[in-house]
């Protein structure tokens, strides 16, 4: 008899532990689906300012190929607002969307950070980023990539192809001061080769730069690297028609001239968008610091050189890049 009731003793217990196990996985389990539920319902919510148009081939249009990027690997429903004037139009918009419910705010360029810093602490429980800039507050962080290897090798490319030594940049923020690739790649080529620096800030500006390029040929430049997003077309169909080479920026832009475009440093801006939501997302990973996303981001490359070059210019390219760059 006694044996009898241990029995039923253990298989009481057992039942018992094995019932509150079952009512555990099914508590769990209940909350994973919930947790599903409420991430297919409620999507992050995401707003993307610029002050360029969206249409093909601007500046502008890569905040919006980076909507769909982000919106196709994450739950997240992402506005793109383009044209913002960024002196009158920051604050109401960001205002106007945070009371819909829009929690990440990035802004499609420097010209952001600064106005960002300035109302970063009436929206509190809001994240703010932008793509490139300096300022920096609690909620408030920069995203902005090095490539400073990339335009090392441009600027061989556009030693190896002058014949006059002259060579045009085209730039849309001022760095002629800072340190930066493409004078060092030029020199590794030729340090006898004079580098034209030329500031064109507006990136729609398209007749300004064209006027840049159109003196910069008169004073006997081959080659003209321009950085200008927007106003690119402008050059390469004027340096085109000119028959002098030209380095494209952000996209392949080979496309516009096969027989003028040596090559074009890549930003794959979209990349620095998933980097952004990435972060976001893991709360710990975005924190108020610049931060420099680099080839492992994918967020800048190199295209193709163009058909102007000979084997032994390839192999040249080939031998010093493998040198410069880790892949």
């Amino acid at each position: 008899m006694e044996a009898k009731k241990q029995l039923k003793y253990i298989i009481a217990v057992t039942l018992a532990v094995t019932s509150i196990f079952i009512v555990f996985l099914l508590f769990k389990s209940n909350q994973i689906m919930n947790n599903m539920n409420a991430s297919e319902t409620d999507p992050i919510k995401v707003l993307i300012l610029s002050g360029d148009t969206l249409n093909d081939q601007s500046w502008g249009s890569l905040a919006y190929k980076g909507k769909l990027l982000v919106e196709e690997e994450y739950n997240a429903e992402v506005e793109v607002l383009g044209e913002i004037e960024i002196s009158t139009e920051v604050s109401p918009t960001v205002e106007e969307y945070v009371a819909e419910g829009y929690e990440l705010v990035i802004g499609h360029g420097r010209e952001f950070s600064e106005p960002f810093y300035r109302i970063a602490n009436q929206f509190k429980d809001t994240q703010f980023a932008t793509l490139h800039g300096d300022y920096l507050e609690n909620n408030l962080a920069v995203y902005t990539f090095n490539q400073n290897e990339i335009e090392v090798v441009a600027g061989m490319a556009a030693a190896l192809k002058t014949e006059t030594k002259k060579i045009g940049l085209i730039d849309a923020v001022d760095n002629e001061h800072s340190d930066w690739g493409f004078p060092k790649g030029i020199k590794k080529i030729n340090k006898d080769i004079d580098l034209i620096y030329e500031v064109v800030p507006e990136r729609t500006d398209k007749s300004t730069a064209k006027n840049v390029a159109s003196e910069m040929i008169d004073n006997g430049v081959d080659v003209i690297y321009s950085k200008g997003n927007s106003y690119n077309q402008e050059v390469i169909n004027y340096a085109k028609e000119k028959g002098i080479y030209v380095i494209g920026y952000l996209e392949d832009q080979s496309y516009m001239a096969k027989d003028a475009v040596l090559t074009s440093v890549l930003n794959n801006v979209p990349q620095a968008y998933m980097a952004i939501v990435k972060n976001y997302l893991n709360e710990d990973e975005m924190i108020s610091e610049k931060r420099i996303l680099d080839s492992n981001d994918g967020v800048y490359g190199l295209a193709p050189l163009g058909p102007m070059f000979s084997e032994e210019e390839i192999s040249i390219m080939e031998d010093l890049t493998n040198q410069i760059i880790e892949y």
